[in-house]
């Protein structure tokens, strides 16, 4: 395997003429963080008929304290696993949260539904600032916000038959009398494809996507408007994942729901999203519309997130996968600057003393979205060999 070759090796601040900065148009970014556009987008993926905000989220923040790291609580370490998150959920819109494992799509999911506290940071349902709400105001908001987990087994009782753990919830909240909840329950059951009868059976008596679709019921059985699936599809096989995609499509559009989708794997993010966010290290450095971002990614960790996902073609046995230098950074010590700046082969000696803000970018000939790289778009430009590494197969 050839080692991969780094633009860094000419030094700090010493670049290839091939790769001096482009002007660039920086405009504001706007109140959400996230820019929303409205491009061409293919039919699979369509445009909600009313672009209303659903959900607007401003620089959510959530640190965990490492207990025994200081006596004095002010002193004690951190672990900053969501630093400043700020995006906007539209009426009917799928936006895809994306990145690799503990850069903080979860936690954010989490804090969205109100599973966790956030440290700073605002959240507002319809104008409504959940953090400020009562508890009694708050907890009939939460029904309009549910969530769908990564381990359909885990996140299901399995002391309980599916007839209560679908109607339990609709009955303590009002939505039916107890006399009529099995007829609920298995209305339920048909929208999410599962016969009448699995009222009456226990999880463990379901495979894998038989339990994903009965998370699926019980988060749309409070009616809600917003549902977080958290990696919904990212433990089943991926026949299975193309039926739960499928469903989810089927409810939205039915429904009118609006998603947050996190995962890990792309190619599913590319089919239901319409809009994409990247997330490194708990910031977004990317935001725009899914056809936008993996036609041309201006970012290079989008780049090198899109360029692992595998082609279903055996001919293909030599492409060329984007491999970054180096390992994470620590979520406790953070880095000055960039957090990607040491892994980057285009870093600068401005990415390792200025952090960059996530604004609108805009490159001659191309479309622009939002990004928060001191020299977006410019790796477009660059010899592949810089950060790449040729891998059989794959």
């Amino acid at each position: 395997m050839a080692k991969v070759a780094q633009a860094s090796q000419l030094g700090p601040g010493k670049r290839k003429t091939s790769m001096e900065k482009k002007d660039m148009e920086n405009k504001n970014p706007d109140s959400s963080g996230c820019k929303k556009q409205n491009p061409p987008l293919e039919e699979h993926n369509p445009a909600p008929e009313a672009e209303e905000p659903v959900l607007v989220v401003q620089d959510l923040k959530k640190y965990y304290p490492i207990k025994g790291s200081s006596l004095i609580p002010s002193r004690r370490k951190q672990v900053h696993a969501v630093d400043g998150v700020s995006f906007t959920l539209l009426k009917g819109e799928t936006l895809g949260l994306v990145g690799e494992s503990g850069c903080g799509k979860s936690t954010t999911g989490r804090l969205l539904a109100g599973i966790e506290k956030a440290t700073g940071g605002t959240v507002r349902y319809k104008g409504q600032d959940l953090g400020a709400m009562k508890a009694e105001n708050l907890a009939k908001i939460r029904t309009q916000l549910q969530m769908i987990f990564q381990d359909p087994y885990a996140s299901l009782n399995p002391r309980k038959r599916v007839l209560e753990i679908l109607g339990d919830p609709i009955v303590y909240h009002g939505l039916v009398r107890r006399g009529d909840v099995g007829g609920r329950v298995e209305q339920l059951l048909e929208e999410v494809g599962l016969p009448r009868n699995a009222a009456l059976r226990y999880p463990h008596e379901f495979s894998g996507g038989q339990r994903q679709r009965i998370v699926i019921a019980r988060a749309i059985s409070l009616e809600p408007e917003v549902i977080i699936c958290d990696e919904p599809v990212s433990a089943l096989d991926n026949s299975i994942q193309a039926q739960i995609l499928n469903l989810l499509k089927e409810l939205q559009e039915k429904k009118g729901l609006t998603y947050l989708f996190i995962a890990h794997g792309l190619g599913a993010v590319h089919y239901v999203s319409r809009t994409v966010a990247v997330m490194y290290l708990g910031k977004i450095v990317e935001c725009g519309p899914s056809q936008d971002i993996f036609r041309n990614p201006q970012h290079p960790y989008s780049k090198i997130l899109i360029s692992a996902v595998p082609i279903a073609d055996p001919t293909i046995r030599d492409r060329k996968v984007l491999v970054p230098r180096g390992e994470v950074p620590s979520a406790v010590d953070l880095p000055e600057g960039c957090r990607f700046a040491k892994r980057c082969p285009f870093a600068t000696d401005i990415c390792f003393k200025e952090e960059p803000q996530l604004m609108e970018r805009a490159l001659p000939g191309q479309p622009s979205h939002t990004v928060a790289c001191h020299h977006a778009g410019e790796f477009g430009q660059a010899e592949e060999t810089d950060f790449v590494e040729r891998r059989g197969g794959a």
